[in-house]
């Protein structure tokens, strides 16, 4: 005759007996559990690739403004050692002292100062 059909106590039963659909491992449920987490991933690094852009662009605006600023100081610059240049022109003090009354003196006399 053939064996019973209920497994002795303590061994797992075999193929025989045994509800193969309730025991098959419910299909997605890891990946049900993942994909919250892989979204979560995503959001974040398109946050991070957010920020550096931004970032990127408040320093492109801040170092071109940094720039023209060192544009309008260089001009600021020229234009001052151009002034400079032209108040110290000796024609122009030779004018100015003549205008002011100013000669050059006759002759110049040196005075002997007192040695310790």
């Amino acid at each position: 005759m053939s064996a019973p059909a209920t497994p002795r106590r303590g061994a797992s039963p075999g193929l025989v007996g045994r509800d193969l659909a309730a025991a098959r491992p419910a299909r997605g449920t890891a990946s049900r559990a993942l994909a919250p987490l892989l979204v979560a991933t995503a959001v974040l690094a398109g946050l991070a690739v957010v920020a550096a852009r931004s970032d990127q662009l408040r320093l492109r605006y801040a170092l071109t403004a940094a720039m023209q600023q060192e544009r309008d100081l260089l001009q600021e610059r020229r234009v001052l050692t151009a002034r400079v240049l032209a108040l110290r022109d000796p024609d122009r003090l030779a004018r100015l002292a003549r205008e002011r009354g100013f000669v050059r003196p006759a002759r110049v006399q040196e005075i002997a100062g007192s040695a310790p």
